[in-house]
């Protein structure tokens, strides 16, 4: 019996030890994999603080349960970041830049220090200074990227791309430049001027510059898209409340939203959302992010509680 006994507790002993060291392994998968995301990344740190702290409360059994989900959660709030780097350095002029490298199927959505927005396409190299100078704000570009530029009379934003430069005020446009193909720059809004080795044209409205390398010259072109389709692919909800993020999200999905209470509509998020994930994985991302619960009813209805 004392035998049996004793063989029992080493069995039993053995099993918490194999449990233990179970949980201590997902534990470490889950907290490896969150170290993995870039620090220099689209969210805020108190968000990005508070994500972390609620997969560190959770316990073992329910981090088990959900480790898929909270992985598929991360990603899409942190957006694509497989291939993604962003590194500072200084200048021989001591100034501080910053460089952003994106690969393959990674888009990006960038704000720069005086408030303009930036979609980077997959494969762009996209470099500017931590803080602009007092007269001019100047960005280098390798690839593609979207740009709404925050309106400064006195600082002119400038955007070196290959063989062209594109200077504007306030407005928003399209550049692309990658190396094997054609450079152009389109507008969506405002007036741009775009300068080649051969010649300079202003684009308004509906129209693009396309550089011809063989002539070195610049010519005008009618467009009918005002923005690329790689671009919608990202939703900036950097500020918005929860009742505009939902609004946002209504061309994707038709859907109906019930409140806890009206409080709730006033949440406010910091990021943006994939819409290359499903639509019911980037509510729950939503929910996630601030600490409430969006559950379905049924009938494309959801409830809104904490």
């Amino acid at each position: 019996m004392y035998i049996e006994a004793h063989k029992a507790r080493d069995d039993s002993q053995n099993s918490k030890e194999v449990e233990m060291r179970s949980k201590k392994e997902i534990e470490s998968s889950i907290e490896e994999q969150w170290k993995e995301i870039p620090k220099a990344g689209i969210l805020h740190d108190e968000i990005k603080a508070r994500m972390w702290r609620n997969i560190q409360n959770a316990t073992i059994e329910r981090r088990r349960r959900n480790y898929r989900w909270i992985t598929a959660a991360c990603a899409v709030l942190l957006l694509s970041v497989g291939g993604y780097q962003s590194l500072r350095y200084i200048t021989p002029y001591q100034q501080e830049m910053v460089a952003t490298i994106t690969a393959q199927q990674d888009i990006r959505l960038l704000h720069l220090p005086d408030g303009t927005r930036v979609w980077v396409n997959q494969n762009t190299e996209i470099e500017y200074p931590v803080h602009f100078a007092e007269n001019e704000r100047n960005i280098v570009l390798k690839g593609e990227a979207f740009f709404e530029v925050a309106r400064d009379s006195s600082r002119p934003f400038v955007i070196t791309s290959g063989s062209i430069k594109t200077t504007v005020l306030g407005t928003s446009f399209n550049v692309k430049a990658y190396e094997d193909k054609t450079t152009e720059v389109q507008v969506r809004t405002g007036k741009v001027k775009v300068e080649g080795e051969a010649n300079t044209v202003f684009l308004v409205r509906g129209y693009a510059g396309i550089f011809a390398p063989e002539s070195k010259t610049i010519r005008k072109q009618k467009i009918h898209k005002l923005e690329p389709e790689w671009k919608k692919v990202l939703i900036d909800v950097d500020g918005l409340t929860l009742a505009q993020v939902l609004e946002k999200l209504q061309p994707l999905h038709s859907f109906d939203v019930e409140y806890a209470h009206d409080a709730l509509k006033n949440l406010t998020i910091k990021g943006a959302l994939d819409t290359r994930q499903g639509f019911d994985e980037i509510l729950q991302t939503v929910a996630f992010a601030l600490e409430i619960e969006i559950r379905p009813l049924g009938n494309n209805r959801y409830h809104v509680s904490q």
